[in-house]
């Protein structure tokens, strides 16, 4: 009892003691590959640290570029295209063109197209007798701060008729294009790069040719964009100056019955005399062709009157020269 009581003991303490030579071997090659682990966690780590950063660069690039956006909608809110339209009757049609025409230096504004017209040929302002009602439009070229100023002044020339303006916002355009010319460019700039590293001739032309369609197109794009800029600085004013006369009315007349009557006889009068004034006219001018209608018909006459005559001539020897033999033959008979 006494042995089996002090063996027991050792054996427990030896299985202990190896034991935990085997935990601490374990523990050992488990921190050994826990050291393992956190080197390839650690590379990882920075790799997808490394990703996290270049995202939170894009974020940040993102970021910016909404607040480069939401500080441009403040910007396209300018590209304003301004248009108006204007008819202005004038009384002193000279005064008014030229004070039309100071305004254009005091404005620094100048006309892209314009047309007068003297009256002659308009049917609408036109007096047969004397009077002639001048057209002067215009299309106006004005620089956008002075826009309603130099409406101002061009409504202050006479009597403002009709007046018809519009605004036209270009900013989407205008900044569509100018992201388009950006992929462009940056395209352009790498067929360049690599037009420079070719060595295939054939090859070369290609991607010249490619680079060619390129620059075209940033060309458009930017003929486009200035046509914009300059519509934005320069507002549109389409004018129209037309004369008018003073209407000033006529004292109402009170005709007699002698009045009304010579009235009525200088009238009738007037229209016989100018009357047979047309027909005289008339007579002049057909009288050529009536002379030689007259002419050719006198002609045809007397060539059908002489054949006619001819022909009878002749039907009056064939019958005579029939006649005769019958009258031997009645003689004959009463012999």
């Amino acid at each position: 009892m006494t042995k089996k009581a002090i063996i027991i003991p050792v054996l427990l303490s030896m299985s202990l003691l190896t034991a935990c030579g085997d935990e601490s071997e374990k523990s050992a090659s488990y921190s050994s590959y826990t050291n393992y682990a956190d080197v390839s966690s650690a590379e990882e780590y920075v790799a997808e640290n490394g990703e996290a950063s270049s995202n939170d660069a894009e974020n940040d690039a993102e970021n910016t570029e909404k607040e480069n956006n939401t500080s441009s909608d403040v910007i396209r809110k300018e590209m304003l295209v301004y248009s108006c339209t204007m008819t202005v009757d004038v009384l002193d049609f000279d005064t008014a063109h030229s004070s039309f025409k100071n305004n254009l230096e005091t404005y620094g504004a100048f006309i892209e197209t314009e047309n007068y017209n003297s009256g002659s040929s308009s049917g609408r302002y036109y007096d047969p007798d004397t009077e002639k009602w001048r057209t002067f439009t215009a299309t106006v070229r004005v620089p956008s701060s002075d826009y309603d100023e130099f409406c101002e002044k061009t409504a202050e020339l006479g009597d403002l008729r009709s007046k018809n303006a519009s605004v036209e916002n270009m900013s989407r355009e205008y900044y569509d294009l100018s992201a388009t010319l950006e992929i462009y460019e940056a395209k352009e700039k790498r067929y360049m790069d690599l037009l420079s590293t070719i060595t295939d001739e054939q090859y070369a032309i290609t991607v010249e040719n490619q680079l060619t369609d390129i620059q075209v197109d940033i060309s458009k794009l930017k003929t486009r964009m200035n046509d914009i800029q300059t519509d934005v600085a320069y507002s549109y004013v389409y004018i129209t100056m037309n004369e008018v006369k003073e209407y000033t009315e006529e004292p109402e007349k009170t005709d007699t019955f002698m009045q009304r009557l010579g009235n009525t006889v200088s009238k009738a009068t007037s229209n016989f005399l100018s009357i047979m004034e047309s027909l005289l006219f008339i007579f002049i001018y057909i009288f050529p062709h009536l002379a030689v209608i007259s002419i050719v018909v006198f002609i045809v006459i007397f060539i059908i009157k002489r054949s006619t005559k001819k022909h009878r001539q002749k039907q009056n020897v064939n019958y005579s020269a029939a006649a005769q033999p019958t009258e031997e033959n009645n003689k004959d008979t009463d012999k």
